[in-house]
């Protein structure tokens, strides 16, 4: 599951200029349970590989082991591992480990020569029950009353950005759904995102500028320089959708009606709505998303920044004009440690 960004990010602690050059040292951390196996595992890491979307899917971790002397044991399924990444010390990056949090191990592979373990594990917190498709009518309520009843089921913590929280809902049919994908259709619908980290789960607009508990998510600022690759791509505008409008269900009239955001090439939605403030809602995030999705930007960064984090919105620097006056928010991320250090790439759109 994708990672909301965190509740404070460290200060940037590099050398001033003038303080001489120190060589980037990476840094990781991997806990199972209490027991750190960092020392355990540090002589035989062949790479670590932590992927991260924005909701949609679960985060991944993929930690690829030599098992050349063959007494690298494979953890059970169901292991619960802790993760995080950052740099010991160094001029160009920002010192300091951070917590990417929690995966379960649910598959693992041995190959060879050369005698390799494979280890995957996915977000831990997306608990069996979790999974569990389920007929469930939700009516006159609210958005904070549902993820609030859903965390409760599942021993969660329900954290709802107050900007979404009050938000009314006359009905809404969890058919056969799964508790987590009826939540990110439900947030898809807001133009928000639906996430588990740390046993909190999460419900934030995309793009937010605070956090669910009102702590402010400050930018971050990619230059030019920190990238070893970039690419820039805009949508072709005369082919481009400025808008979108759904149709709801006007009980009253015994008709249908459409919500429209306007513009001049507005994208129809298939689904038809209860209210008409559903459909509203669902034209903007739909909108939304349509803006985000007219340009797109990807870096990859030589000394890896685990900040970087979908959710996070980025100020360019030192790109093409275009690029440096757009602000961007992060979509994707993929940290990789390993002989080379650790490196990040990143996948960002356009912050509407």
């Amino acid at each position: 599951m994708a990672s909301i960004p965190f509740e404070a990010l460290p200060p940037d602690t590099r050398p001033q200029s003038g303080s001489g050059y120190v060589q980037p040292k990476a840094a990781w951390r991997v806990m199972l349970g209490a027991d750190d196996l960092t020392q355990k595992l540090a002589p035989v890491l062949v790479s670590l590989r932590l992927s991260e979307r924005d909701g949609e899917e679960a985060d991944q971790l993929e930690i690829v082991l030599d098992d050349a002397q063959g007494r690298v044991a494979i953890p059970p399924e169901g292991a619960r591992l802790r993760v995080w990444l950052g740099w010991e010390r160094g001029t160009d990056v920002v010192p300091g480990l951070i917590d990417k949090g929690s995966f379960v191990v649910d598959e693992a592979s041995w190959s060879g020569p050369p005698d390799r373990i494979t280890l995957t594990a996915r977000s831990a917190d997306l608990a069996e029950s979790f999974r569990k498709r389920q007929n469930r009518v939700w009516k006159d309520t609210t958005i904070g009353a549902i993820v609030a009843a859903i965390a409760a089921d599942h021993g969660l913590i329900a954290r709802v950005h107050p900007d979404l929280s009050g938000i009314a809902i006359a009905v809404a049919e969890q058919a056969g759904k799964s508790p987590m994908q009826f939540l990110r259709d439900l947030a898809r619908r807001h133009d928000a995102a639906a996430t588990t980290k740390a046993g909190c789960l999460i419900f934030s607009p995309k793009g937010a500028a605070t956090t669910p508990s009102g702590a402010a998510i400050p930018a971050l600022t990619l230059t030019r320089s920190r990238c070893s690759s970039a690419e820039w791509r805009r949508a072709a505008r005369e082919r481009a959708q400025d808008g979108a409008e759904a149709q709801w269900h006007d009980a009253d009239q015994g008709q249908r009606r459409t919500a429209s955001t306007g513009g001049k090439n507005p994208k129809r939605l298939k689904k038809t709505y209860a209210t008409q403030a559903d459909a509203r809602a669902a034209a903007e995030a739909e909108s939304k998303r349509l803006k985000r999705a007219a340009a797109t930007l990807s870096a990859s960064l030589a000394w890896g920044d685990p900040r970087l984090s979908p959710g996070v919105q980025v100020a360019a620097s030192g790109f093409k004009p275009q690029i440096d006056q757009t602000r961007w928010l992060i979509s994707s991320a993929e940290h990789t440690m390993d002989a080379g250090g650790l490196k990040t790439r990143i996948e960002m759109e356009v912050a509407a």
